[in-house]
């Protein structure tokens, strides 16, 4: 009897074992899931919180941008305009690239720390920043050979233009042509439907046929300069270009609605070393606003623009020859931005270019025949032959348009 009430002792106990283990087990499992789970939570409850930390620094770099729209390097920006802050657990580092009136690129890293590791998420936003500044013409140190003509009109009025266009019977007497130095002379046949200007103390001399006045006093062949059209106030400061970025994506060849180019612009960032590709005629679409800086040759034939679509151009090579057929842009829709490392910059004889050319380091030559409407900046100008500048008054108004306009945003 003894015997066997020590197995059936044994026995329960082996099974009072059995019931604690799978019990132990059971609980150890439950508390594995149970802090699983509190990891989980944590983890998602920070992924979560890092997002709100990478809107901050897209949000303070877009607040820094409607601040100062000519003057990036304001409020303690440092020449790479990057930032970096700690917020309670969290932090952002934030940086942007572009230059003011361009395609502005806005990258922010949000970060959360926790007890075993730091959890970050990364925004990427593209902007189109407002042309802040004012230009007031065709100023640069001049030198005109030939016939030279200048008058005026305004892309964003249908009264005088057509459809945003130079339109001759609509064209008004609102040119500026200046120089900051001592002045120059206007010689041969040149015909200024507006205003000259010198520096302080310079003068505007004219020879020949030279008629600078408003619409009555040139279409009258009026010679000289009429009372009130010469001023010597010219005092213009304008800030070198500096290179937008230092690589980008390269533009590749598209076949848009059954026409191939070779290149496609679509809403981004370019960077080449050249631009050479002629296998489709030398031809651009922009098919969104876009910004492209370009070290090296261009050999474009042919840029067509989207309704709407903007393209910012940035040249550094020494020496460059332009001479594209623009379609389908007026004239704020095209910039050309010239770096101090070029030094030249051509227009081929009988081009037709809408734009402006921003060129305060370069000396720019434009060929017999050649026209330009919008406006330019440069360090000289010099002309032969015939020469045709139509000042578009949209560069020189204030602009309605938001400081800042979002075109992407996209989480890396």
């Amino acid at each position: 009897m003894k015997i066997r009430a020590s197995r059936e002792a044994g026995n329960t106990l082996l099974v009072v074992l059995l019931i604690t283990g799978m019990l132990v087990a059971a609980t150890g499992t439950y508390l594995d899931l149970i802090m699983q789970e509190h990891s989980t939570v944590k983890r998602s409850l920070s992924w979560n919180a890092a997002m709100p930390m990478a809107e901050a620094g897209i949000e303070e770099v877009l607040s820094h941008l409607n601040r100062n729209t000519n003057n990036y390097l304001a409020d303690g920006w440092t020449t790479n305009y990057a930032r970096e802050r700690t917020l309670g657990h969290g932090s952002y580092s934030v940086s942007f690239s572009g230059n003011p009136g361009s395609l502005v690129l806005i990258t922010s890293t949000g970060s959360i720390t926790t007890a075993t590791s730091v959890i970050s998420r990364t925004v990427r936003v593209t902007a189109l920043t407002r042309k802040d500044f004012k230009f007031p013409g065709l100023s640069v140190v001049i030198n005109f050979g030939g016939t030279f003509h200048a008058d005026s009109y305004d892309s964003g009025d249908t009264n005088a233009s057509t459809l945003g266009m130079y339109d001759k019977t609509k064209a008004g007497d609102q040119a500026r042509i200046e120089s900051p130095g001592t002045g120059f002379d206007l010689g041969g046949n040149a015909t200024v439907a507006g205003f000259v200007a010198s520096g302080p103390k310079g003068t505007v001399t004219s020879s020949g046929s030279t008629s600078v006045g408003d619409r009555s006093w040139v279409r009258s062949n009026k010679k000289g300069i009429q009372p009130g059209h010469f001023t010597n106030d010219c005092t213009f400061t304008f800030p070198a270009v500096q290179a937008p970025y230092d690589s980008g994506d390269l533009p590749g060849t598209n076949n848009v609605s059954g026409t191939n180019y070779d290149y496609v612009l679509d809403a981004g960032q370019y960077y080449a070393s050249n631009l050479n590709s002629t296998v489709y005629g030398g031809t651009m679409l922009v098919k969104d606003t876009s910004t492209i800086y370009v070290t090296g040759n261009i050999a474009l034939n042919k840029i067509v623009f989207a309704p709407g679509a903007r393209l910012d151009f940035y040249v550094g090579a020494p020496a460059i020859t332009f001479a594209p057929t623009l379609v389908g842009a007026t004239a704020p829709q095209f910039t050309i931005f010239a770096l101090p490392s070029c030094l030249s910059l051509t227009l081929n004889s009988s081009t037709v270019f809408y734009g402006l050319i921003y060129a305060p380091s370069t000396d720019l030559v434009a060929a017999g025949g050649a026209q330009i409407s919008g406006a330019i900046v440069g360090k000289s100008f010099h002309c032969n032959g015939t020469f045709d500048f139509h000042f578009d008054l949209a560069f020189n108004k204030p602009r309605t348009d938001p400081p800042v306009k979002i075109l992407s945003w996209t989480e890396l």
